[in-house]
């Protein structure tokens, strides 16, 4: 089941985690793997006196106009 109107845990820095879908298991405790999948979101940069971006990633210009947190992976490549 997807669940994309999920509130995010947070609102900026990625700080936050939101569910995006959710598995049933047709008998109860007879599926393998995870049944929740998260992401993370709240890409907006945190204001003072937070960190601007939380663990894992940067402040960045991904669209070329607004600063927002972007994966240090990104950067790094």
């Amino acid at each position: 089941i997807q669940t994309p109107d999920a509130p995010c845990s947070d609102t900026c820095g990625y700080c936050g985690v939101r569910l995006v879908a959710t598995r049933t298991c047709p008998t109860l405790g007879k599926c393998s793997g995870v049944l929740h999948r998260y992401e993370e979101c709240a890409p907006k940069m945190c204001s003072f006196p937070r960190n601007t971006c939380c663990a894992g990633y940067v402040k960045g210009l991904p669209n070329g106009v607004d600063f927002e947190c972007i994966p240090l992976a990104t950067i790094a490549s």
